[in-house]
């Protein structure tokens, strides 16, 4: 088993233990796996306003635990935003919360102290894309219009205690996290692309949950039973958006509840029916195909299986205020 212990809160040592545990040097502020442990990378990056990211790109080779120490060197805090497929089984836990899952897919971002033991323990095989963001308390406090640094902890805990800094993560945020993970390495603007969609996602997670904080009325009446089988049709249902969606009645048996149950579920869980949803995520697969550069109106459009031209222009300019063709220009 690979197992990695931390208790730091600065990143780029961080980066500097993991190469020394593993053998491996750090080049362009990342470490590569050694092939026996895992296939992929690790990467530390600074950010706008003194934040530090580190980004985790990889699959498994063997079991691996990783866990972050309860830190007694001042109060800091990790927005995550983590993509794991698990065929084998993953327990995560926080403090003394503990959940175990097998043969599981998990798209959460969510928030965590450092005054809590945090982990993940999985089996070999896994699939683990992270993202994760370093706060202190006085940058944490100012975001949530806290009005003294001192209560930031107690927000917090206020805030995990109603599982409020859960969040599924939707077509857009999984576009930026795939946009982050795959920019090419040759690229003259992989930095700034990189760093300019994890400010999307921080600002959009801080903005939601602000949303949360000011509703007190806000609770999703969800089990999370039902919250699992939700999200694991949103993921089917966005698995390859270039694809046919399947029926309601076939997501519903995959997930073995009524049809009117999910069509509930899933609007309470995501804002949005389920077919006017997977729509917003096709146009914005679109939007991001047509921001490259590399295709042309019509190719798009075909790809996403518009016979007719005209209908997919109305379609995107009904989304997003623009004609597709202005992108391009």
């Amino acid at each position: 088993m690979f197992q990695f212990d931390y208790n730091t809160t600065d990143y780029e040592q961080l980066l500097l233990k993991l190469s020394e545990q593993l053998g491996v040097p750090v080049e362009n502020n990342q470490v590569v796996f050694p092939p026996e442990v895992a296939d992929g990378n690790f990467m530390f990056l600074p950010l706008p306003n003194g934040l530090h990211a580190c980004i985790t790109n990889c699959k498994w080779n063997m079991d691996w635990l990783i866990h972050r120490k309860r830190s007694i060197n001042g109060e800091f805090y990790t927005l995550r935003f983590d993509e794991l497929a698990i065929p084998g089984s993953l327990i995560i836990t926080i403090d003394d919360e503990k959940v175990k899952e097998s043969n599981t897919s998990k798209s959460i971002a969510y928030l965590t102290s450092s005054h809590f033991d945090w982990s993940y323990l999985g089996t070999a095989s896994s699939h683990f894309h992270s993202i994760a963001v370093l706060f202190n308390k006085e940058w944490l406090a100012k975001y949530l219009d806290i009005h003294t640094v001192e209560d930031v902890l107690s927000t917090y805990i206020s805030l995990k205690a109603e599982n409020f800094n859960i969040e599924p993560l939707d077509s857009k945020y999984r576009q930026w996290m795939r946009t982050i993970l795959d920019v090419e390495e040759d690229n003259p603007l992989r930095l700034t692309i990189i760093q300019n969609r994890i400010m999307l996602m921080i600002e959009r997670f801080f903005l939601h949950l602000l949303d949360k904080m000011n509703n007190p009325t806000f609770r999703i009446p969800l089990s999370q039973e039902d919250i699992n089988r939700v999200m694991q049709i949103e993921g089917i249902l966005t698995k390859d958006i270039f694809q046919p969606a399947p029926s309601i009645q076939q997501l519903a048996k995959m997930v073995s509840i009524s049809e009117s149950k999910l069509k509930k579920d899933f609007k309470t869980m995501y804002g949005y029916p389920i077919y006017e949803y997977y729509q917003k995520a096709r146009m914005q697969a679109a939007q991001d195909k047509l921001l490259t550069k590399k295709y042309s109106v019509k190719e798009v459009a075909m790809e996403l299986g518009y016979a007719n031209l005209s209908n997919f222009t109305i379609a995107f300019k009904k989304e997003f205020g623009v004609l597709p063709s202005q992108l391009l220009s």
